[in-house]
């Protein structure tokens, strides 16, 4: 199936504003951003980019280094977002390059076309206000917009939905059907929305692609659960319907014209196991994407461990990223952890596989995250990462 950009529309934002932003930014003096759409300034403030400046045409640079991810748990229990807090890294100045500010379409679109854009503005002068602190050491923003479970309900109420099984079967979520064209023509008006107004942010480096996703954040992954499989096939859906979805979501970030997009890969599951046919020919879309008109595109795997490249889903994805690095234009990579105890080989294992950001999954309860590391030894990571230089371990 062809992974044309059969949906492209082209971006809003003014790139003459943008360039004159981004290279205030670079050049290490606080700049105030205006959202080029909804008229009000929303005051963010960065210093100089930690990994270089813009290009010619105003694209962001991609963040280079650690960042954390943020926590995951109001979306696996169907809650809010609270507002980002960067001060757990306060003792970690200097060890990170980013932060994911994370928040649900549900909270940000609870009525058709009518964005509430709060608490993510709140998040983001949050981290505003660390950088000012901490002028030496600032941090970008990747932003994560669940879609999935987190659709508002206006959208399902059209799309229709269906329960899975996640966790292992341990729990059931009712989820909108992502793969109708009411679905997706929501999520691709609410994108529209959201780049209008935070492309031009300096602050805003990274937004990753939520497109297809269901149960995670992540668009090819599908649960397999016998139960999950029963209902998906009654509702509709097939593993051609989910290449369709897929074939657009590049499409669906098209207005994002200075900000990197991140895709996480994996092979589609199917009955007889993982088909990597789909995802190389996605791939290859996402790496080729900018020349096209497209968004900047960053590919990347949410499953680094130190043995990923045998790893059943992940195995595939990174031994394509491999090969993408010896074409003539070779795409930038990054990956997130895969919950394992942090260690150093796993870190290693991802600039083995040429990532330029590794996302660290922060503590959380009983789950130390990067916490099990010192700052010093975060901070030689985050410079590995920025100079993409190996760490020996």
């Amino acid at each position: 199936m062809s992974t044309g950009s059969h949906r492209y529309v082209f971006g809003l934002a003014g790139t003459v504003v943008l360039a004159a932003v981004l290279l205030t930014a670079c050049n290490g003096a606080p700049v105030t951003s205006t959202p080029a759409a909804h008229g009000a300034a929303v005051g963010h403030s960065t210093a100089a980019a930690p990994d270089g400046t813009a290009s010619a045409q105003g694209e962001k640079p991609p963040l280079r280094g650690l960042i954390d991810m943020g926590i995951q748990t109001p979306y696996q229990t169907g809650q809010p977002f609270p507002i980002t807090d960067p001060s757990t890294l306060d003792p970690y100045a200097g060890a990170f390059s980013g932060i994911v500010v994370n928040e649900s379409w549900s909270q940000l679109e609870p009525e058709e076309g009518v964005e509430q854009w709060g608490p993510l503005d709140q998040s983001l002068a949050a981290v505003s206000a660390w950088n000012a602190v901490h002028p030496s050491a600032p941090l970008g923003v990747k932003l994560r917009i669940f879609a999935g479970r987190s659709a508002p309900a206006w959208v399902t109420s059209r799309s229709g939905t269906v329960d899975l099984t996640v966790h292992k079967a341990r729990d059931q979520v009712t989820v909108g059907r992502w793969w109708t064209p009411a679905f997706e023509s929501a999520w691709h008006a609410f994108q529209l929305a959201l780049a209008t107004r935070y492309d031009a942010d300096p602050l805003v480096r990274q937004v990753s692609v939520s497109s297809c996703s269901s149960s995670t954040g992540e668009p090819f992954v599908v649960s397999g659960a016998r139960i999950s499989q029963t209902n998906l096939k009654a509702a509709g859906w097939t593993p051609q319907a989910q290449e369709q979805c897929l074939s657009g979501a590049l499409s669906d970030y098209s207005a994002w014209k200075h900000t990197p997009v991140t895709f996480a890969f994996n092979p589609l599951p199917t009955g007889q196991g993982p088909d990597a046919t789909f995802m190389d020919q996605l791939m290859g879309d996402c790496a080729g994407s900018a020349s096209r008109g497209g968004p900047q595109c960053i590919v990347g795997n949410n499953d680094l461990s130190p043995n990923i490249a045998s790893a059943k889903y992940s195995g595939p994805a990174v031994a394509w990223i491999q090969h993408l690095q010896t074409g003539a234009n070779p795409p930038v990579v990054y990956f997130q952890t895969d919950g394992a105890r942090l260690e150093c080989p796993t870190i290693a294992t991802g600039l083995t596989y040429h990532a330029r950001s590794i996302e660290l999954w922060p503590p959380n309860g009983n789950y130390p995250g990067f916490s099990t590391q010192s700052a010093t030894t975060l901070a030689q990571w985050n410079r590995a990462l920025i100079a993409g230089r190996s760490v020996t371990c």
